[in-house]
């Protein structure tokens, strides 16, 4: 079944997405985020920030599509009451709940499937193949082991994610993961674009 792209937004930074959807949230119940491709050198919101801003309200990102050579468009719509959510997003709403950033529509919209006072107990678990990996080299795993803990579970999530698409993704995330540890940097979060026509 083809996809259609309704309603079209087109922002560039976080700020007006917040305000967009601070306007809107309960209004409509979906819209098409349009980015330009990042080597057309023009100005876009960044991925994660729309994502983040998105779950603050109650809001999911789902489906891509192409609109031309130089943008393509993401969709964004009210979470279903029957929806799951992933790890790594649970991990960006502990993140916006520090902030103060997050909703109580945000809030609400997930408390079917997760509370984050009880989650966030629990104790970060690391893969035995990563965990082993970590500890080969004992400068990678002083790196490892300084960073804050929410970039942490965020890392170890993303990885979780990978490996249900496969090994050969999972092992291309996980050697990008420990370079980035080997170099002692941070990085963000990596949309793998699936577009669908």
């Amino acid at each position: 079944m083809e996809v259609r792209i309704g309603k079209t937004l087109y922002v560039t930074d976080r700020k007006l997405w917040r305000s967009w959807l601070a306007k809107h949230y309960k209004s409509e119940k979906e819209i098409w985020l349009v980015y330009f491709r990042k080597e057309s050198g023009k100005p876009r919101i960044s991925y994660n920030d729309s994502v983040e801003e998105a779950l603050c309200y109650g809001w999911i990102d789902s489906v891509m599509k192409n609109l031309d050579e130089e943008r393509f468009a993401q969709r964004f719509s009210v979470r279903r009451k029957t929806s799951t959510i992933s790890q790594i997003n649970k991990e960006r709403i502990y993140s916006l709940i520090a902030q103060k950033k997050m909703t109580k529509a945000g809030l609400a919209a997930v408390k079917h499937v997760f509370d984050p006072v009880k989650e966030k107990t629990k104790r970060l678990v690391i893969p035995s193949d990563v965990l082993r990996l970590l500890k080969a080299d004992k400068q990678v795993w002083a790196n490892f082991q300084k960073f804050p803990e929410s970039y942490k579970r965020i890392r170890v999530a993303y990885l979780e994610s990978q490996r249900r698409h496969g090994e050969e993704q999972y092992q291309r995330a996980l050697k990008h993961f420990i370079k980035m540890t080997t170099q002692n940097k941070h990085f963000g979060f990596v949309k793998e674009m699936r577009f669908v026509s």
